[in-house]
């Protein structure tokens, strides 16, 4: 339990870390001349709008893995650690590929008038959810309700706390360094930690 916690606190860190979350926020703040108060209550709609998307499937995922986990021991002992470190694999794997905010959503956006954007910008961010944090409500579900509520609201009070809080030490300038390395490699993070999850699993549940 402890180990699905911190993995969820970890994932979550990270997530809020990567640019493709909060840079098109600053993109758009330059464009419409936004204030800095406005730019960073627009985050957190967005961040809010893209926690819930994957809040949502994850309660979806944590409940299937809930139903299997009440008929099935192997399921819990061996299929769910697994399946963490197949998934960790997978992201490692394909970790140049970005599957949140792309480029071309923010050139969508930045093409948008300043009364269509912030509609916009949320329902994109609604329709990308984190798939890395995912795994976790899988594992959740061997434990019941309760951890699938906890990793779910440990998400998104972590995720949109960071997003929001790096949209606004952005607007002191950090926006000027060049993040792409940690996009870049944000991928063999997450596969990284689910990994290490996946084989503690198996010896501590």
């Amino acid at each position: 339990m402890t180990t699905l916690l911190t993995g969820t606190i970890m994932l979550s860190l990270l997530h809020g870390l990567i640019p493709s979350h909060w840079l098109p926020v600053l993109a758009l703040k330059e464009r419409f001349g936004w204030q800095g108060s406005k730019t960073v209550r627009i985050a957190s709609v967005a961040a809010l709008a893209h926690s819930l998307s994957t809040f949502m499937l994850g309660v979806f995922l944590g409940l299937f893995s809930l139903s299997l986990a009440e008929t099935l021991n192997s399921y819990t002992r061996w299929v769910i650690p697994s399946l963490l470190i197949a998934i960790g694999l997978y992201f490692i794997i394909q970790h140049h590929h970005h599957h949140h905010f792309h480029i071309a959503e923010k050139q969508k956006l930045e093409k948008a008038g300043a009364t269509q954007v912030v509609t916009l910008l949320v329902f994109m961010m609604f329709l990308s959810p984190c798939l890395e944090i995912e795994a976790y409500f899988l594992m959740a579900g061997t434990y019941g309700w309760p951890m699938i509520l906890a990793v779910g609201l440990l998400y998104t009070i972590v995720s949109v706390l960071g997003i929001t809080f790096w949209v606004y030490l952005a607007q002191k300038g950090l926006h000027r360094f060049n993040w792409h390395r940690l996009e870049h490699n944000a991928g063999l993070v997450s596969g990284g930690i689910l990994i290490l999850t996946g084989i503690i699993s198996f010896f501590i549940h």
